[in-house]
């Protein structure tokens, strides 16, 4: 019951009437300007939006001969034979151990290394 009492005393010194009519609250909001922020959507989005330099970012892998095999040569994960273009020129010559590639007046040449073999073959001897 003491609860109702204040909760109720406490609803009559909270409710005062309202001096102001709607009329008023509503002329006085007119007055003031609303303030916007200026904010442009697409700022964070222009350096996306520029054109980049002509400088290309791509970087060439670096070619290597894996394999000689009957006048074949695998050069970065491809097969070629001799007058077959590859990305760093025209196969010119494959001998046992190298490759010779021509761009232009320029002549690679791709060396086998020596790499530790995976297995060895040997004749066995009659005996």
């Amino acid at each position: 019951m003491k609860w109702l009492i204040l909760l109720l005393s406490v609803e009559l010194i909270y409710s005062a009437p309202i001096n102001k009519t709607i009329d008023e609250l509503l002329e006085k909001s007119e007055k003031q300007e609303l303030k916007v922020p200026s904010y442009d959507p697409f700022k964070r989005a222009t350096p996306l939006l520029q054109k980049k330099s002509k400088k290309s970012s791509y970087k060439a892998l670096p070619i290597e001969l894996s394999a000689i095999m009957n006048n074949k040569s695998f050069i970065n994960g491809r097969w070629y034979e001799k007058g077959d273009k590859t990305p760093e020129g025209r196969v010119v010559k494959i001998t046992k151990d190298a490759v010779y590639l021509r761009q232009g007046k320029k002549t690679k040449i791709l060396r086998l290394h020596n790499q530790k073999r995976l297995f060895d073959m040997h004749e066995k001897e009659a005996e």
